[in-house]
């Protein structure tokens, strides 16, 4: 090339490096169109009534209410306090109450009394809030100002007034964050021109390429084929079968609401948050849930990921680390799916950031130009903007820091076209800026992170050891197979290390070892990096740590081969270590998230199939003894020394696929055990075209109907007192002696704990219909010697005969509080009840003397069973628990969230108990706290179909008299820059 030439396309490449780079760095304060929304209640020209108004964040940027005279002059009439208006309890929103002793506006912890005159009628008072604080303009023309008050909270628009009194009462309240935004034509003409120049960047450093590198030989693919097509029938089978991943509802209604309103937002808490800068593995999901809502659709990313993995990992990292053989491919496809299989099932990012930190391994490993170099920076561009675990993606980058660095020189001979070739990697790596802020502000990266940071989790990094607490605990953060490849992986660092000093330099497979165990261990030390520091996050290094396991195993047999003493002794002491380790890891229950949709061997204990003590050493030390004389048997050699040096190795191979079959073969047998509610027979219907409600085609809900009348008075027996006998803490349903519990017996006493015993009059039966069943509720507890059953009979004139019985199965909540007892509704089904049957009564009996061994009951009603999707029809907006929302691909009408403002749900499915109800819990930011402060939710009995027993979850309606979102809505919009023009409110410490 001239030299002339050279210089020219010198200048040229920095011009479009620092164009590129300037477009990326000016993109995060581009201005854009901000959304403002104002709420208006009453409705214009409709009666003002009480409403609710689910406000996110719960105070809004400014506050009017306007009250006339004649509305606090109807409070003052009344005898006992009113509420004139209410928009948030006590303490945290605007109250202005009244009696005939006053009016009395309360803010906060601030009272103030507010005069009514008599004259004017039409007299009216203001009150405007805004963030520096209240002025409260009174009748009488006097404004009182109360500095430093926020905002008012706004969960709702109260008033005990009727619309008559309440007439010309009013509030406006303006909702206004950074998340709202939409790009102006100027910031999408910038994202366009950073494009470009990252392209362009591309083309321009791959003009730069090197002599081609050595190529590793290998087999020809069509041989080992087969290989491959096992992992990928491995892959999606587990997406049939596999568990959910703990945040796959989560995840999934976030991008739901996106699709349904733009707004990007965290939907259940932080305020509704955006994920900014962490919202891109969201943005993918979301066009898909356009298309369907079924779990196994939602499942095709992170399976068509796992297998992008497998490719990436056998070919690009393992093709340039070792030979290509059938061995070493099938060693690497078991540790792939040791490693992936636990973990990254399901719409959580860490698969996204698996593929990318593998990817970015194999190319760190290949680079040997700019070309190479540009694509490593390209692939952690768009890793880093899916997850803090993306963090991980620099781990191959420093560790090979000395030979990207060498790449970077290689084609630059000159300082000028070595300036050059670095900033068009910069602004290649800009690209990740442009993910970012394409549709986002600087405002909303700031506002996010504070908001996060204060509701949390965000641990620092020296609190790095809870994430590995949680892979030792007994529940679904522990399981056995989230353990693994972990321990494993931990534990073989020190045996590869020694491994690959002994010989250093004198062979590939060493160095290659050290490397990558340098690269798990800066992985490793780069996790404490994340906020939050949960166990499943260990699934964003599934790739690397398949590679290092691969070829720690492969050091493990070569060493073998050639052994020595200190090899031996490493293959003792690492044998032991792995005995342990496997033990450890066995002692982890097979528990998954959400266990209602399985029914799972040894959820709640050691893995020990047909008894065998997986969680004990001793057993692994046989099993070593055993497959090394298989193996050895396998190589033909038998020297004595390669008998402790082949047992790391050995040991890792077994208990992989003892994993392996234990992992599969529980999750095949767990819809055999149950199908109903089985998300593995979901997905099968929904292959086979069957039923496609997931979850609901397996729930019916148990409504109640009449309450049965008594054909005779009272009851027969002791211990029982009727109308009271229950915990005073936890009343009935309804109040004694009406609705539900008209009729109510029961045997707590204060003091002493007696026993008793008690049949109760008989009740009149109408025939039944094949879905109706008979019902009452309980208190207390059934079992352990107490007992309660329905005796049914046909009345012969004055006497009646006893036809037969039948016991109601009862599920007292996992989380009750024994202290504050639940009362739940038994029942019996129709197909229960003896034919012929025209009467129903109570058998109870209490034999238990403990604190809590009491039991009441109401008297007996129909019950109607109606299908969940059937019931849910006609009753939205649904809000679905976090833990569940994954589950339910037909409810469609969801409780919406966009431009700071909530839809009021009039159904909520909850997840089993004790519920996950962050989305209620003001002091986590839920988007729905205001059903908390203002609202009324009433569970409704429903089961699994055929396993009552099992707590799949529960369905609670809206029992509040307040008409939902009952006030005037307008958007406005204006274009603000990108830093300071939206910056959100900061939360209250």
């Amino acid at each position: 090339m001239r030299p002339h030439t050279s210089r020219q396309r010198t200048w040229l490449a920095l011009l479009i490096g620092l164009t590129g780079v300037a477009a990326a760095l000016f993109l995060p304060f581009a201005p854009v169109i901000a959304e403002r929304t104002t709420i208006t209640w009453p409705v214009p020209d409709q009666p003002t009534t009480s409403t609710s108004a689910l406000v996110v964040p719960y105070r809004p940027a400014e506050l009017t209410a306007t009250i006339p005279c004649s509305a606090l002059r109807a409070a003052t009439s009344q005898t006992a306090p009113v509420t004139v208006l209410a928009t948030g309890s006590d303490g945290d929103g605007l109250v202005v109450t009244g009696s005939a002793d006053g009016v009395l506006l309360r803010l906060g912890d601030r009272t103030q009394p507010l005069p009514v005159p008599a004259v004017p009628a039409d007299c009216r008072i203001t009150i405007e809030s805004v963030p520096g604080g209240l002025a409260v303009r009174q009748a009488a023309g006097r404004t009182s100002h109360l500095a430093g008050e926020p905002v008012p909270r706004v969960f709702g628009f109260r008033t005990d007034l009727d619309p008559a009194q309440a007439a010309g009462l009013s509030v406006s309240a303006v909702v206004a964050g950074p998340f709202a935004t939409t790009p102006t034509l100027l910031k999408t003409l910038v994202v366009g021109v950073q494009l470009l120049c990252a392209v362009a960047a591309l083309v321009l450093l791959r003009r730069d390429r090197g002599p081609p590198g050595r190529r590793r030989p290998g087999l020809r693919g069509n041989r080992l084929w087969w290989i491959d097509a096992a992992v990928i029938a491995v892959f999606c089978g587990w997406a049939v079968i596999g568990p959910l991943a703990v945040d796959d509802g989560w995840a999934t209604m976030i991008a739901r609401n996106f699709a349904a309103t733009g707004d990007p937002g965290n939907y259940y808490r932080w305020w509704n948050a955006a994920e900014v800068p962490f919202s891109l593995s969201q943005q993918l999901l979301s066009p898909l849930t356009e298309l369907s809502l079924a779990p196994l659709w939602l499942r095709l990313p992170s399976t068509v990921l796992g297998v992008a993995t497998w490719f990436v990992l056998s070919r690009g990292v393992l093709g340039a680390a070792l030979p290509a053989n059938a061995r070493i491919r099938m060693l690497a496809a078991v540790c792939l799916l040791v490693a992936w299989l636990p973990f990254n099932l399901g719409t959580r990012p860490e698969s996204y950031v698996a593929l990318g930190v593998t990817a970015a391994l194999a190319l760190a490993w290949r680079a040997r130009d700019p070309a190479g170099l540009a694509w490593l920076v390209l692939v952690a561009a768009l890793t880093i903007p899916i997850s803090p675990t993306a963090v991980l993606v620099t781990a191959p980058i420093l560790v090979f820091a000395p030979r990207l660095m060498a790449a970077a020189r290689a084609g630059a001979p000159s300082r000028a076209e070595l300036s050059a070739t670095v900033v068009l990697l910069c602004c290649v790596g800009a690209v990740g800026l442009t993910v970012i802020f394409a549709d986002q502000t600087w405002d909303a990266l700031v506002t996010a992170t504070d908001w996060h940071r204060f509701f949390g989790p965000s641990l620092p990094w020296y609190e790095e050891p809870t994430r590995y607490g949680y892979l030792l605990q007994t529940d679904q953060q522990g399981s056995f197979a989230k353990r693994l490849p972990v321990l494993f992986t931990i534990a073989l660092l020190p045996i590869v290390g020694v491994l690959a000093a002994r010989r250093r330099g004198r062979d590939v497979l060493g160095a290659t070892a050290a490397r990558l165990a340098a690269v798990v261990v800066v992985a490793l030390l780069l996790l404490a990096l994340g906020p939050s520091k949960w166990s499943y996050h260990f699934g964003a290094t599934a790739g690397l740590f398949a590679a290092f396991l691969t070829v720690a195993v492969m050091l493990v047999v070569r060493r073998a081969r050639t052994p020595d003493r200190v090899v031996a002794v490493v293959g003792v002491i690492g044998s032991v270590l792995l005995a342990a380790t496997a033990a450890l890891a066995f002692a982890g229950p097979n528990a998954w998230w959400l266990p209602a949709v399985y029914d799972l061997p040894w959820s709640d204990g050691p893995v020990r199939p047909l008894g065998v003590p997986l969680d004990n050493p001793l057993l692994w030390a046989g099993v070593l003894a055993a497959g090394m004389l298989t193996a050895l048997a396998v190589l033909r050699r038998r020297p004595s020394a390669q008998w402790p040096a082949l047992g790391p190795a050995v040991l890792t191979l077994v208990t992989f696929g003892t994993a392996l079959a234990v992992l599969i073969g529980s999750f095949v047998a767990a819809p055999l055990r149950r199908s109903a509610g089985s998300l593995a027979m979901a997905n099968l219907d929904r292959i086979a075209g069957g039923q496609v409600c997931g979850l609901a085609d397996d729930v019916e809900v148990l409504p109640d109907g009449q309450v049965l009348r008594a054909t005779e008075p009272g009851g027969r027996g002791s211990g029982f007192a009727e109308s009271t006998g229950f915990y005073p803490g936890a009343p009935p349903p309804d109040r004694p002696g009406s609705g539900t519990s008209e009729y109510l017996w029961g045997s707590r006493t204060p003091g002493a704990q007696a026993t008793g015993e008690i049949v109760t009059g008989w009740f009149a039966l109408p025939p039944l219909a094949p879905d109706n069943g008979v019902a009452l509720s309980v208190s207390g507890r059934t079992s352990d010697g107490n007992s309660l059953v329905l005796e049914f009979g046909r009345a012969d004139g004055p006497t009646v005969a006893v036809l037969g019985a039948a016991e109601p199965v009862d599920r007292p909540a996992s989380d009750e509080d024994p202290e504050h007892p639940l009362w739940r509704s038994v029942g019996v089904d129709s197909a229960e009840v003896p034919a012929g049957a025209d009467r129903v009564r109570i058998h109870a009996v209490d034999d238990r003397t403990d604190q809590t061994g009491w039991l009441a009951f109401t008297g007996p009603r129909l019950r109607t069973i109606i299908p969940l999707t059937d019931f849910l029809a006609g009753r939205g907006p649904v809000l679905i628990s976090w833990p569940q929302s994954f589950l339910f691909p037909c409810v469609h009408d969801i409780a919406e969230v966009a431009g700071g403002v909530a839809t009021t749900p009039r159904t909520v499915i909850e997840s089993p108990r004790p519920w996950f109800t962050e989305d209620r819990d003001p002091d986590l930011g839920g988007t729905f706290a205001g059903l908390a402060t203002f609202g009324q939710l009433n569970e409704v009995p429903s089961r699994l179909v055929g396993h009552p027993d099992v707590d799949w979850g529960a369905v609670l309606v809206s029992g509040d008299p307040a008409t939902p979102d009952n006030y005037a809505r307008t958007t406005d919009h204006a274009v603000v820059w990108g830093a300071g023009g939206t910056r959100g409110q900061r939360p209250e410490g």
